[in-house]
């Protein structure tokens, strides 16, 4: 029985130039629909019907599609059984004019499986909780960037921190063998969890980084219903938490959400290392050099930099007449606050590499 779903169609009734092999979220753009409804409502022309098989996505639809040349799905990850992980969702994305077009994409999963999965916050809450006691054992709560002042921590001994790394670090194996990290976190759905070879890339190695270690992964609540439906091997390490905070805050045990911030630094690293620790030392969040012209720099062990214009190229829209100056003074204020929340708690705070944001500055 195949499952169906109607879209508003882009233009026309014209196909955009890519298709996300995520799934989108937006329930404003996305109506879930029985079978005789949807037949019904095949003549109309401002909307486009897609039909999914419930074991893989028709022929038809992926034969229309038009992806980035050279893209591909994960190496060695099989798609899970329909009996077992229900249907996998397909989303017709509009990344031309949508600036938040794989968020949309990504999350479709979350909505069509339930929304809310009361489970997977209750395991994830007990995941973090657990983390906490391990981190108390430990000398200091020590974050990872990607920045290029990264390389300032290589060599140093971690050993006695409670290591948090995020997003493409895992890339460099031999220092996230060394590093031993105990979460890793990533939340930009137009990098990680898209459908292009970044995101390939980011999730094959995911699935081999979490496989390997003992490290546990935290993202959104609705982008960790898709790594683990995309991920089954690892799902059961991969949890999530929601963004339902209205001010700022890392009181977990409390109120188990985030407050929305514009980095991956301010929407979880930071609260996380506040709550789990005393004093937090981070490594490699350089922020945006003078001489930068993109959001920041990055170093080149730890991003997939020649596969960053497969981002570019199927999100222009994300990308577009972005003021990234002005977008890097908004992480700055962002880090302020967050920074003088943890420092007006008792902890200490403190940059162990060469980092030009503000906050962070001795």
């Amino acid at each position: 029985m195949p499952c169906v779903f109607m879209a508003e169609a882009p233009q026309a009734g014209e196909l955009p130039p890519h298709v996300s092999l995520g799934a989108l979220a937006d329930l404003h753009k996305v109506e879930l629909l029985d079978v005789d409804s949807a037949l019904a409502a095949l003549d109309r022309e401002d909307h486009l019907l897609l039909v999914l098989d419930r074991e893989a996505p028709s022929d038809a639809v992926l034969a229309r599609a038009q992806p980035i040349r050279g893209s591909q799905l994960l190496k060695n990850v099989k798609r899970p059984p329909a009996a077992a992980n229900g249907p996998s969702y397909y989303y017709m994305g509009q990344p031309d004019s949508d600036v938040q077009d794989a968020y949309y994409a990504v999350c479709l999963t979350y909505w069509v499986r339930g929304g809310e999965d009361e489970a997977l916050l209750a395991s994830s809450k007990a995941e973090l909780m657990r983390l906490r006691t391990r981190a108390a054992s430990m000398d200091r709560i020590a974050l990872f960037g990607t920045g290029p002042s990264l390389s300032e921590a290589l060599g140093r001994d971690h050993s006695t921190s409670f290591n948090i790394i995020c997003n493409s670090i895992i890339k460099n194996r031999v220092f996230t063998d060394q590093l031993d990290p105990q979460i890793l976190v990533a939340s930009d759905a137009h990098f990680h969890f898209s459908y292009h070879r970044y995101s390939a890339r980011f999730l094959s190695d995911l699935s081999d980084f979490l496989r390997r270690g003992g490290a546990s992964f935290f993202t959104f609540d609705k982008f960790a219903a898709f790594v683990r439906l995309r991920l089954p091997e690892i799902a059961g390490r991969v949890f999530g938490m929601p963004a339902g905070r209205k001010t700022y805050g890392f009181d977990f045990d409390q109120d188990f959400s985030v407050f929305p911030g514009d980095s991956v630094l301010n929407m979880f690293l930071l609260p996380i290392a506040s709550f789990l620790g005393g004093e937090i030392a981070l490594n490699g969040f350089t922020g945006r050099a003078p001489s930068d012209s993109y959001f920041w720099g990055h170093s080149d062990l730890h991003q997939y930099v020649e596969l960053m214009a497969d981002v570019r190229s199927v999100h222009p829209a994300f990308f577009r007449n972005r003021d990234y100056g002005q977008y890097a003074n908004t992480v700055d204020d962002e880090i302020k606050l967050r920074v003088g929340a943890a420092r007006s708690a008792g902890k200490v705070v403190h940059s162990d590499t060469t980092s030009f944001y503000s906050a962070l500055r001795p």
